[in-house]
């Protein structure tokens, strides 16, 4: 699986099955690593309880070999937030079998969530 065909499932998955609004494609200029797409669009709800308000939400289209192996480091993480200026991105992994689950990674810290 190469990482134009993950772009392309997060992006459908977005779209079609969650039901966001505006998901586009945005090609980060600032990174090590020349070929990193993210996607960004607005979801139909609040994605947690700690949201004031339903705002735009940056996502990193993942493989899951590549989460594993440790193509995801903390040094690029830390790009991607610099250049993105946001407080947290959403991993979308996507599973041989065209699985797609969502993971929210946050810069620095950040409190528990309440029960």
């Amino acid at each position: 699986m190469n990482n134009s065909l993950v772009f392309e499932l997060v992006t459908s998955n977005l779209t079609h099955q969650q039901l966001w609004d505006a998901v586009k494609a945005h090609k980060l200029s600032n990174s090590v690593n020349s070929d990193i797409w993210v996607v960004n669009g607005c979801p139909p709800h609040k994605l947690s309880n700690d949201d004031v308000e339903l705002t735009n939400e940056w996502i990193l289209p993942v493989e899951l070999q590549q989460y594993d192996r440790g193509s995801l480091t903390l040094e690029l993480a830390d790009q991607i937030f610099a250049e993105l200026r946001c407080r947290r991105i959403i991993l979308g992994i996507v599973n041989d079998d065209g699985t797609v689950v969502y993971y929210f990674m946050y810069k620095g810290l950040h409190k528990p969530k309440k029960n």
